[in-house]
């Protein structure tokens, strides 16, 4: 179900929070489906830990969401993340530095 920019915003840091770790420590990123390439390959891979993701209404919203958590808060971009943007809103602590 998506939600609004501070609701996402606030969930994702008290996801980071909980979990331990300085922001710049995990990876953001968005993904077009919960099922898709991100998640299929965080699966396979071992990426790491503290998986989390949450909707936006729309693609820009979760852009601009990332932008916020990366040139804000200090989180990495997840660069091997689909190109296409989407919804779905991720972070994880990789298990080795990006």
């Amino acid at each position: 179900m998506p939600i609004n920019r501070d609701e996402l915003i606030d969930e994702i840091e008290g996801h980071i929070r909980k979990s331990g770790g300085g922001y710049g420590e995990w990876c953001v990123g968005t993904a077009k489906d919960a099922r898709g390439p991100f998640f299929r390959r965080h699966q396979v891979a071992d990426l790491g830990d503290g998986l989390a993701y949450r909707e936006a209404f729309t693609s820009n919203a979760a852009q601009a969401d990332v932008a916020h958590l990366v040139n804000d808060r200090g989180l990495q971009l997840d660069c091997d993340a689909v190109p296409e943007a989407g919804k779905i809103v991720f972070v994880y602590r990789p298990s080795t530095s990006v």
